[in-house]
């Protein structure tokens, strides 16, 4: 599926959701957070970001430097 499908297809979603709620959905999903609404179809293009996200493993921590101290 291309973008432009999943956009229009996450747009009904989105409608019906809204509509069920009596309230604005968009904002409240998963991959809201790696929204741009400047590009040409936003939540299909954050919902491909959310997913690599979602895939990475995450960083492990830095290894704590350990300091003698002499006597």
């Amino acid at each position: 599926m291309d973008k432009q499908q999943r956009q229009q297809q996450l747009d009904v979603e989105k409608w019906e959701d809204s509509a069920a709620k009596g309230y604005d959905t968009c904002g409240s999903y998963a991959y809201c957070s790696a929204c741009d609404k400047s590009v040409e179809f936003p939540c299909a293009t954050a919902e491909e970001k959310a997913a690599k996200a979602a895939k990475k493993p995450a960083k492990k921590p830095a290894a704590k430097k350990s300091t003698k101290k002499s006597k």
